[in-house]
Formats: structure tokens, C-alpha cells, sequence
């Protein structure tokens, strides 16, 4: 880490460097016509005695006094143009116009109702100098208490949706509302609470497990609530097994006696964190993805449970592991492109039905074969 922002700072003065090259080089240019002039004019008027050794030494000593006057005005000059280098990001930043209510009084939301109602409104999404937007006019409502499933191939936009009704990301056009009450319209902190979400790529701060779960330091944390969390992401016989149970800190290459996670156990981690906040709205993009089958068939027998009293949607690429859930919304090059219950989308025998008969030879049952001979 230290190696990598060294390079970053190397090519941050580089950068600073060249924007101050001009004057730099306008400094040496006054320099060099002001002193060589000078200079010649002196040696040339004692040569011809027009003045005497006294008199040049007068005015050696007063020309180079006025250069370091005139340097210094230089130099300083250069100063300010360097050092206003250095702090436009930060001016840039906090010129920025405050698009998230984060200076209204927060309201907290203890008492929303809840589960939750999420209404997406012609909601597109394009990325920073990309061609074409990654989400494209998207209307959608997931009703209070619905479990929603969102399948597609990679580069769908299902992870970007996500982010989007989030808050992560800024629609670019369209609304995000939540309850009837528009995205922008929260304190951006306030909204953050309402979800529990668990993503893909998952990193931990080298803090206490009980802190990584609670999200909060160790007095504040009410350790029976992480064991129960731990115990239901599968994760409670691991850390239980260690020296220090709970307390132990994450992270080996920088605690000692630190505790190392796979993959699967991250996922799990980062499982029992969304478990621990219970916010009304819960969020998982491809949770089994580093999970071995025992770990993903407990995470589906217990899916019910976690999402009691919660809107929840389910990111998967595979298919079988979204038949529990209420709809399947199928996205297509930034689309929902199909809509329905697995029942539903394999009668239609879309593009769901033909990604599921591609994946079918791995879970399919006797049903779904009787789809397909229909055809």
C-alpha cells in the first residue's frame, strides 16, 4: 500500500512540476536578459572610462540588490501559483454543489413504515465518458415486503441498479423513491440506513470482528446480537475458535495475532454485517458466489427468515437459486426485459428460458422438462 501511493505522490509532484514549468522558465528568462544586460553595460562603460572601479562596484551592488528584489517577487509569486496548484481538488470539492441534504438535521428512520416500497422512475444511468448509458429508462416498483430476484448475463447493469437504488450512484436521469419519497429529498445518511446490503468484492478494515459486524466500536456493540448474526452466517465456528473469540482483529499482515478470511468467509462476514444493521431493505449481489454448495443450500433454507418483514433483492447468475423468490426480473443491455415468477418466465420461453435450459443439465427437475417437451 505504502509502495503503491508513493508512486501516486511521484506522479503527483510530476504533475505539479509541469504546471509550474512556465514559471520557471519566465524566472531564468528575467534573470538572464536583466543581469546579462546589466552586466554588460557596466563592463563596457569601465572599459571606456566612462566610470570608475568605485563607481561600478555602486552600482554592481545596487543592481544586484534590486535582482534579489525583483527574484523574490518572482519566487514568492511562484509560490502562490504552486500552492494554489495543490489545493484546486480540494477547492474543486468543496465548491461542489451539495446534491445529498447532508447539511439538513437528520431524521433518522425508526419510524418509516415499513417493509419498504422501492419505485424506480425512467431511471438511466451512464458512466463517466461512457458511449451508451449502462441503465436504460427503467420503470419498476417492488412492493412492501416483496422478494424480488435479478438475473441476466454479466454486463447486464444488475450490479449498477443495485448501486443506484442504493444511492452509491447519482441517476443520471429518472428518480429513485422510497415509500413515495424521492431519493433527494433524504439526508443521504438517513437513506444509507435503509439498507443492509451485501456486495460482490468485500474488504475489511483491520479492526475487531465484533466491530467489523456491529459497524460500531466494541462499547457501543451488543456482542450477544454479532454472535447471533455470526452463528446464521455460518461463521460463529471459526471465530468462536479463536484465542480471542469475537475480539480477535481481522487482518494477520498487520495484527500478529490477527484472523485471515477466504473468500466464502468474507461473503460470510459481510453476511452477518447486513444481519447485524436489520435494515428494512436488504440487498445481496451474487451472495454464493465464493460459497461452497453446503454454505449456498443453508443460505437459500434460511433466505425466508432473514427476509421477514424486509423488501429484499437477490442478485444471481444462477438461475436455481432465485426460484424462491416472489419475481424474477430478467435485464438485458441495461433493460428489464422480463418479468414474472420462474412458473411464468419458463412458459414464455424467453431469454430466461433459454439462459435457464443452458444452466438446466446442473438442477433441472421434472417440471422443467416438461416445459421444454411442450416445445
Amino acid at each position: 500500500m505504502y509502495k503503491e501511493l508513493y508512486v501516486k505522490r511521484l506522479l503527483w509532484d510530476k504533475k505539479l512540476l509541469i504546471r509550474n514549468l512556465p514559471v520557471y522558465l519566465v524566472e531564468l528568462l528575467i534573470i538572464l536578459v536583466r543581469d546579462g544586460l546589466a552586466y554588460f553595460i557596466l563592463i563596457k562603460m569601465v572599459l571606456s572610462n566612462e566610470i570608475g572601479i568605485d563607481s561600478f562596484v555602486l552600482y554592481f551592488a545596487a543592481i544586484s540588490g534590486f535582482a534579489d528584489w525583483v527574484g523574490s517577487i518572482i519566487t514568492n509569486a511562484g509560490t502562490i501559483n504552486k500552492t494554489a496548484y495543490a489545493v484546486s481538488d480540494y477547492r474543486d470539492f468543496m465548491e461542489l454543489e451539495e446534491k445529498h441534504n447532508r447539511n439538513e438535521k437528520r431524521a433518522y428512520i425508526e419510524h418509516i413504515e415499513k417493509p419498504c416500497e422501492i419505485k424506480l422512475e425512467n431511471l438511466s444511468y451512464k458512466y463517466p465518458k461512457a458511449d451508451n448509458p449502462t441503465l436504460k429508462n427503467i420503470n419498476l416498483t417492488i412492493r412492501k415486503g416483496e422478494k424480488i430476484a435479478i438475473v441476466g448475463l454479466n454486463g447486464a447493469g444488475k450490479t449498477t441498479l443495485i448501486k443506484a437504488i442504493c444511492g452509491l450512484y447519482t441517476p443520471t436521469e429518472g428518480k429513485v423513491y422510497i415509500n413515495g419519497r424521492a431519493m433527494d429529498e433524504y439526508n443521504i445518511e438517513d437513506y444509507y440506513m435503509l439498507f443492509s446490503a451485501v456486495f460482490q468484492d468485500v474488504n475489511f478494515l483491520p479492526f475487531k470482528i465484533s466491530e467489523l459486524v456491529s459497524n460500531e466500536e466494541s462499547y457501543k456493540t451488543d456482542k450477544a446480537k454479532v454472535e447471533d448474526c455470526l452463528r446464521k452466517a455460518g461463521l460463529w465456528e471459526k471465530i468462536s475458535a479463536c484465542p480471542d473469540g469475537m475480539d480477535s482483529l481481522y487482518n494477520r499482515q498487520i495484527n500478529d495475532n490477527g484472523v485471515d478470511f477466504s473468500g466464502g468467509e468474507k461473503l460470510k462476514l459481510s453476511f452477518a454485517k447486513a444481519l447485524y444493521k436489520d435494515a428494512p431493505i436488504l440487498i445481496l449481489d451474487e451472495p454464493t458466489a465464493s460459497l461452497d454448495p453446503i454454505a449456498e443450500n443453508r443460505l437459500y433454507l434460511s433466505y425466508a427468515s432473514f427476509t421477514k418483514n424486509k423488501t429484499s433483492i437477490f442478485i444471481s447468475h444462477r438461475l436455481a437459486s432465485t426460484r424462491f423468490c416472489d419475481r424474477i426480473l430478467f435485464m438485458e443491455q441495461g433493460e428489464i426485459t422480463e418479468s414474472g415468477t420462474h412458473e411464468e418466465l419458463m412458459k414464455k420461453k424467453g431469454k430466461y428460458y433459454e439462459l435457464f435450459s443452458i444452466q438446466a443439465h446442473y438442477y433441472k427437475t421434472k417440471e422443467d422438462k416438461q416445459y421444454e417437451n411442450q416445445g
